[in-house]
């Protein structure tokens, strides 16, 4: 049975959980942040790579396609807290993040929720072993990013 207290508690870590995970968190800011930023970036690039690369080969390893695939879709879940404020062009280092990821919270949050929820879908696609079903969900998944990046992310300097 729960004490006011205990429920108390658990409703305050309940709220700290959620903090840790969202935006708000306090964090890296600054160049450490852009650099953690660029590192994730770069992982969740290479795992879309190593899944195209199975896609394309004709005859995919279903485990490898759901490694991959468990990659990006645990990155969709993190990657709220990539963009920390402060961590922008304002940071003093190199990033391609443009300021509009701050200035528009709301869009910039709609373009990632759009990204977990595809790579969700190609996740469950993978999970369910039909490959067949990968292929367009990969499509959908870069499509996310692409929308993303078109708005969001500026040119490669």
């Amino acid at each position: 049975m729960f004490t006011k207290t205990g429920r108390l508690a658990t409703a305050l870590a309940a709220c700290a959980a959620i903090m840790a995970t969202s935006s708000f968190a306090a964090g890296p800011s600054g160049a450490d942040a852009v650099k953690a930023r660029i590192d994730h970036m770069k992982a969740l690039g290479g795992a879309a790579k190593t899944l195209g690369d199975q896609l394309r080969s004709g005859s995919p390893d279903a485990a490898a396609v759901r490694a991959e695939t468990a990659k990006i879709a645990a990155a969709s879940q993190t990657m709220p807290t990539w963009f920390p404020r402060g961590s922008g062009p304002e940071a003093g280092v190199k990033t391609r993040a443009l300021p509009v990821i701050w200035t528009d919270a709301t869009g910039f949050a709609a373009a990632q929720k759009a990204f977990a929820a595809q790579a969700a879908k190609i996740d469950a696609a993978a999970a369910s072993g039909d490959m067949a079903a990968v292929g367009p969900a990969m499509r959908d998944l870069g499509g996310a990013c692409k929308a993303c990046h078109d708005k969001y992310r500026g040119p490669e300097t």
